[in-house]
């Protein structure tokens, strides 16, 4: 059962706000809609000056509400920031640090929970997978759509490799309207609470046309055009169903990225403003807009803001942020101010082994903390490229005492719950995007205090982008130059698994799985980090007759990494020397690591229908069908399964679920031949002749034509 907190009441000061803001005598309150842009930077808008963007539907927010010129987020990595904008919390108080290693802890109050508290509909749509509901961010949403793998399945719905290859694990922004929409629609009569989340400008940068060819010397303002473009629809449809004028706003970056700014490409590894200043844009209904806010804010601050001009009284204790509604009523009054503001970057350490860095703003000046301290004056130099450290010692150990004092008195966090159970899907799928090099600590490791020691993120980020740079290579099939990327980051660090991972994955495809094998095996704590690559190399050495060592490589990937996917494979293999006894054994194995996987399910299903057993196979096909009605294969096996025994009842069952398959997947051809063979055996000849004819003119296969026209040869003799 969630942990809830106490709620501290609002005082009379808040009542006053609320009447001078949201006025009285409106029948409901106002809706609210989140739009995150993903790895954005704020001079990627045109409303933060920059010439050549396209972005009028951001600008036009911008025009009608609030622009922050000094927003910073908590931390240059997803799923921490937006723990923090949407708890009101830094990361050592929410507890998430990183992507893929943490999920928000169910003791935590989101904004979600609390507008649904207070009767609002809430939905979300999220665009990549370090925001899937495992880790924990969808906490209070009726609807929460993270269908982020639709670019990665085929009409037969099997994993496959999508256009953007080894970064597959997302969507379009046009697909994340496509799952918000209906619901939207559905709840415009009522107070809602909706959060879109749209990923497009991550790396690697992949803007569709046109926009591919307006921006082709800058893909990356090529996506945030298109993104803003997506985003218009939304605005259309608010504005068609009448509640334009009824719904508070709020546009804001996750974090930034790098663009070559202090060497680094993209993100999460060091923490300058290039990825902690991030755009953030509110409209506000009743309140007159236009205006630009020069004084330094968070999005930590985001949450706490809305309950206040929503008039939601009672908030979680725990928030620490403050409400900026005071530069929403007096822009210029507020700029002299002077703020606090924390974020950290604690993946250098996490995912590589690094020294981790954590900054602090106090008015012009950025203390960032780590194995070489910096610090910078942002009105003198904003792009933070002279450290006044070394000449300025006294301001430098002041601004270390004052973070060293904000650690200190950090509530007590919830991390004890944030650390996350690692499996080698999310492994696999983490490593996908770059989030996981296996070379790291321990996320338990984590304490609230000033490290001195590793290495200096600073030092070590061409390493980063060179690994990027390399994964890009393979997902372009240049494997040569991705081994050469490899070689060059194994020879800097010779321990990083990950690395080890990509030399493999160059060998792969470069033809030679033996030495892919080699690779892998040294030395064995980097089986964890390359769960795919082991099992793509042992399936490769196995089909290539090279079976013993394809057999010996997944064994010993299995002792050291237990995984579905290892089980899987592993009985398909043992399956294949007619050990069935092994196989059913290591099928099972899987499915109790991965109830849902659904191969390791077929094929235990398979078996057992070829035995004496056949009876416990059905229940276990019908049970895919119920989890993965679009599967083609599922709906044919199925159909296969019900032909035996041969009783009428069961072969109509059958052609259901052969025409099935065939719906879903038209070029089926297995399904086409057993369902003319059905229908040829029933005497159904009438419908046997339609389907040859679809499968003549559909198929351009020789041998599948010619098995089709033997069935009706010997069915006619």
């Amino acid at each position: 059962m969630k942990r809830r907190k106490l709620f501290a009441a609002a005082g009379l000061a808040l009542l006053a706000l609320l009447g001078a803001i949201l006025g009285c005598g409106r029948r409901q309150p106002y809706n609210v809609l989140v739009v995150t842009l993903d790895t954005t930077r704020a001079d990627y808008l045109g409303c933060y000056g920059r010439q050549s963007a396209r972005t009028p539907h951001f600008d036009r927010v911008a025009a009608e509400g609030f622009l922050f010129e000094h927003a910073v987020s908590s931390a240059p990595i997803t799923l921490p920031s937006h723990s923090t904008i949407f708890t009101g919390t830094y990361p050592p108080v929410h507890g998430v640090r990183d992507n893929g290693l943490f999920q928000l802890p169910d003791g935590v109050t989101t904004l979600a929970e609390i507008l649904k508290g207070e009767g609002y509909a809430t939905a979300a749509a999220v665009g990549s997978y370090p925001l899937s509901s495992e880790f924990g961010i969808a906490q209070g949403f009726d609807l929460y759509d993270d269908h982020i793998t639709i670019n990665a399945e085929d009409s037969a719905g099997h994993r496959m490799v999508a256009p953007k290859n080894l970064y597959f694990d997302e969507r379009s922004a046009v697909q994340v309207n496509d799952a918000i929409l209906p619901w939207l629609r559905e709840h415009l009569d009522q107070p809602f609470f909706a959060w879109i989340h749209y990923w497009d400008a991550h790396h690697p940068h992949i803007p569709p046309e046109p926009y591919n060819q307006l921006y082709v010397h800058d893909l990356y303002q090529g996506e945030i055009a298109f993104v803003d473009n997506t985003f218009g629809t939304i605005l259309r449809t608010l504005e068609e169903g009448g509640v334009a004028d009824r719904t508070l706003i709020v546009i804001v970056g996750d974090h930034g990225e790098g663009r070559g700014e202090h060497y680094e490409d993209t993100h999460s590894m060091l923490a300058y403003d290039s990825t902690l200043h991030v755009p953030l844009i509110l409209k506000v209904p009743g309140m007159e807009g236009g205006k630009r806010i020069v004084r330094r804010v968070g999005t930590v601050d985001i949450l706490p803001t809305l309950l206040d001009l929503l008039g939601v009284g009672k908030r979680p204790e725990e928030i620490q942020g403050r409400s900026l509604s005071a530069e929403l009523r007096d822009p210029g009054a507020a700029n002299s101010g002077r703020e606090v503001h924390y974020a950290e970057a604690l993946s250098p350490r996490l995912s590589y082994g690094w020294g981790e860095l954590r900054a602090l703003y106090r008015g012009n000046f950025k203390y960032i903390h780590g194995p070489r301290p910096e610090l910078f004056d942002l009105d003198l130099d904003p792009r933070e490229l002279r450290n006044l450290a070394p000449g300025r010692p006294e301001e430098t150990a002041r601004l270390k005492q004052d973070l060293e004092v904000f650690l200190a008195r950090q509530p007590k966090r919830q991390a004890d719950d944030a650390v996350k159970a690692q499996d080698a899907e999310v492994r696999q799928r983490l490593a996908a995007l770059g989030y996981i090099s296996g070379a790291g600590e321990s996320p338990q490791n984590i304490q609230e205090k000033l490290i001195d020691g590793g290495l200096p993120p600073q030092d070590r980020i061409g390493d980063n982008s060179l690994a990027s740079y390399a994964k890009q290579q393979l997902a372009n099939g240049d494997y040569l130059r991705a081994k050469d990327s490899a070689d060059q980051l194994i020879a800097r660090d010779p321990e990083n698994a990950f690395y080890r991972g990509i030399l493999a994955q160059a060998w792969l495809g470069l033809g030679d799985p033996e030495r892919a094998a080699a690779v892998l095996e040294q030395p064995s704590h980097g089986f964890a980090q390359n769960d795919a690559t082991f099992i793509d190399v042992a399936r490769e050495l196995w089909s290539r007759d090279l079976r013993q060592r394809g057999l010996d490589l997944i064994e010993g990937y299995l002792r050291n990494t237990p995984s579905a996917d290892g089980w899987y494979v592993h009985a398909e293999m043992l399956g294949e020397m007619g050990d069935q006894a092994g196989q059913e054994s290591d099928l099972r194995e899987a499915i109790e690591l991965q109830p849902k996987h659904g191969s390791a399910r077929l094929s235990l299903a398979i078996l057992l229908a070829g035995t004496a057993r056949r009876a416990e196979a059905e229940p276990l096909m019908t049970g895919l069908l119920a989890d993965f009605p679009l599967n083609a294969r599922y709906h044919f096996n199925y159909a296969v399964a019900l032909l035996e025994p041969a009783e009428p009842a069961r072969q109509e069952l059958a052609i259901h679920h052969f025409e099935r398959a065939i719906h879903l997947n038209p070029t089926y051809w297995r399904a086409y031949l057993q369902l003319l063979a059905l229908r040829l055996e029933r005497g159904e000849t009438e419908q046997a002749g339609s389907l040859h004819r679809q499968l003549e003119a559909r198929c351009t296969e020789v041998e599948v034509i010619q098995q089709a026209r033997n069935l009706i040869k010997r069915s006619a003799s």
